[in-house]
């Protein structure tokens, strides 16, 4: 039995029937089906109701996407659509922790005799800018203080891993110089920025791409500001009625590989990526945002 068990256990003031001496429910038999059944509900709950999957706001690792439509959606608020219960995203979930874990016990084993100070921090909030006045907020996978370089983790498959040996897609680009540029905001240089892409499948870690440069400030300042221009004018539009906002969205140019746009409401018929030419409902009534 886990301690957390043992401790819920032993802190019980009375032990209910079915229950033995370990605090173990006795058994009583049942279908291994419905057990299986059970199991794999608690699973797909604990995994819809994580707070990665209820995240509703926009954050640092939306903001670079070259979908200009989609960019709009989440701006917006849109709903998206999820397909199954999304067990790719809690691989990378379940890896991210264990290398929280490893860090911090690094870190804490370092300073156990003599204290050093702390140079890895995990998981550290740090706000990277404003959209709509609204503070931007996101968690740094790992900040190294020593160097100055924001290190983060990306748990993918082997065709991303390919990909990733040439740089890294514009949105986790931006995603690190939004991170970046919220640390030298608040008073922490920072220099650098890393990706380390770790790969899912492999049975090594000899095949994980680690990819680092110096911090682009101006990439991170274009994206917010970017993303201000679409907020500017989604504002204007829902002002006049939602649905004239919507339209406007759904008119706007769409990445030909973004897997995003299928899973919005407007995205009856698309396949993921999937690409639809933009229509003319509304075209024209508000200036392109590209700068």
């Amino acid at each position: 039995m886990s301690a957390l068990a043992q401790s819920v256990a032993a802190g019980a003031q009375t032990r209910p029937d079915g229950v033995d001496g370990q605090g173990r429910v006795t058994y009583f038999g049942g279908a291994p089906e419905a057990a299986l059944g059970e199991l794999r509900g608690l699973i797909e709950q604990t995994i819809t109701h994580h707070p990665r999957s209820l995240q509703r706001t926009i954050g640092p690792s939306e903001i670079g996407t070259p979908c200009e439509h989609c960019l709009a959606a989440k701006l917006a608020g849109w709903e998206q659509t999820r397909d199954g219960i999304p067990w790719l995203p809690t691989i990378g979930t379940a890896v991210h922790a264990w290398l929280e874990d490893a860090v911090n016990h690094h870190e804490i084993n370092r300073n156990r005799h003599e204290y050093q100070g702390f140079r890895w921090l995990t998981e550290e909030r740090v706000m990277v800018g404003h959209i709509g006045g609204r503070e931007i907020w996101g968690s740094t996978d790992l900040l190294d203080t020593a160097v100055g370089m924001t290190v983060d983790w990306k748990v993918v498959g082997a065709s991303t891993l390919k990909a990733a040996k040439a740089g890294p897609s514009p949105v986790y680009r931006v995603q690190a110089d939004l991170y970046a540029k919220g640390w030298n905001d608040a008073g922490v240089r920072v220099d650098h920025v890393a990706i380390a892409y770790l790969p899912r499948n492999a049975v090594s870690l000899d095949q994980a791409v680690w990819w680092h440069a110096l911090h682009d400030r101006a990439r991170a300042e274009q994206a917010l500001a970017r993303a201000e221009r679409l907020h500017t004018n989604l504002a204007a539009l829902e002002s006049i009625s939602t649905a004239a906002r919507d339209a406007w969205i759904t008119q706007l140019p769409r990445d030909p590989r973004c897997y995003d746009c299928a899973r919005f409401p407007d995205g009856a018929g698309l396949t993921a990526p999937g690409h639809r030419p933009p229509a003319d409902t509304l075209a024209g009534l508000i200036p392109p945002t590209a700068a």
